[in-house]
């Protein structure tokens, strides 16, 4: 999990990501952008392994490393995640994430496609506005100032960065501005229009397009096990989004639970 092996399409973003690894051009922020379920999360996720395991391959990471052992359980040292949360602290100290990390270990291993209710759901939010609070900033600029556990790049991974309290969003933007040493950022967004014009500006924007009919079809066959036909009309119906493509598939096992429970009343 968490490799490109385990992408739905987008194989042109994949060997472009992995090109700018081997050619030494790591971009120290980088932004990828594009509508829900096409595999922006995924991706980040597999690039940063990419980046951090020391015998990668060409097409992949190796798997079998130190770093990718800690990688499929999510816990390796040099990787930090930012996300939106709702403040649970009491006294009034803010959460961060931290706080979660737990939950969001869960919703990832679970599976890197999901929606922001999905995410809200596994926190257990309870109505309460998401948000990535102002403390945050201070945690972010206290893990990168520590030193690399592995040696390698330290990475930051940011999902939806639209989210950010403005007082964190300025923080951030003074570490893009200057950042630490073999420090990358990758900010994965379904909204860049609202993100800071300025931290816009700093970083390299990398538009996902929407995943191929084909691409996902062949998906829902092999790693869900959806007959052709329905995997056919479904991919269609999704338009190029995965989650959406997932979501009918938990739709039409619901339907026929409920026919078949109508028909047992009958």
């Amino acid at each position: 999990m968490f490799s490109f092996k385990d992408i739905i399409g987008q194989e042109a973003t994949q060997k472009r990501l992995i090109q700018e690894v081997q050619e030494g051009r790591i971009p120290h922020a980088q932004l990828f952008c594009g509508p829900a379920g096409v595999g922006k999360l995924p991706l980040a996720l597999a690039y940063a392994r990419y980046i951090c395991c020391p015998h990668h391959t060409e097409t992949d990471a190796c798997g079998t490393c130190p770093s990718c052992v800690k990688w499929d359980k999510l816990v390796h040292p040099d990787v930090h995640f930012v996300f939106p949360i709702v403040n649970k602290a009491k006294g009034g100290k803010a959460s961060v994430c931290n706080d979660f990390l737990p939950q969001w270990r869960q919703q990832l291993l679970a599976s890197p496609y999901f929606y922001l209710n999905h995410w809200l759901d596994s926190m257990g939010a309870e109505n309460k506005q998401a948000q990535i609070f102002a403390q945050e900033s201070d945690e972010i600029i206290r893990k990168l100032n520590l030193k690399s556990s592995e040696g390698g790049y330290k990475v930051t991974i940011v999902w939806q960065p639209e989210k950010m309290n403005p007082t964190c969003a300025n923080k951030l933007l003074k570490l893009l501005e200057e950042p630490p040493e073999k420090t990358v950022f990758l900010l994965v967004s379904e909204a860049p229009e609202m993100i800071l014009s300025t931290i816009l500006s700093r970083t390299q924007r990398f538009n996902i397009p929407k995943i191929e009919e084909t691409e996902v079809a062949v998906a829902l066959q092999t790693k869900d096990g959806v007959q052709p036909k329905d995997s056919e009309t479904i991919a269609h119906l999704a338009n190029g989004n995965f989650i959406k493509a997932l979501e009918t598939i938990h739709l039409n096992e619901e339907n026929d639970l409920f026919f078949n429970l109508f028909v047992s009343l009958l």
